[in-house]
């Protein structure tokens, strides 16, 4: 998700990220996944306090403002379902 340079730092993605983990709860997902640009620690930092733990990083996974950029994964692990189905 992307806050708009305007509206950082008044808690927008906290709260736009603790929504998304209520519903992914209520809907019994396993685990989030967060796609993250590497360098960017304020995303870092915000999804590490909502409880994501580092998994991963892919290594110069996209092009922009003409540098290569890392991809690093977060997770969140969740309740999950009661009973899981097969597929």
């Amino acid at each position: 998700m992307y806050v708009h340079k305007d509206y950082r730092n008044e808690g927008i993605a906290t709260k736009l990220m603790q929504e998304i983990i209520k519903i992914a709860n209520a809907r019994e997902y396993a685990t989030l996944v967060a796609g993250i640009d590497a360098s960017n620690e304020n995303s870092i930092k915000m999804h590490e306090k909502m409880g994501f733990k580092f998994s991963g990083v892919i290594k110069n996974a996209g092009f922009k403002f003409d540098k290569w950029l890392d991809l690093a994964f977060y997770q969140l692990d969740l309740n999950g379902p009661k009973v899981p189905t097969e597929g």
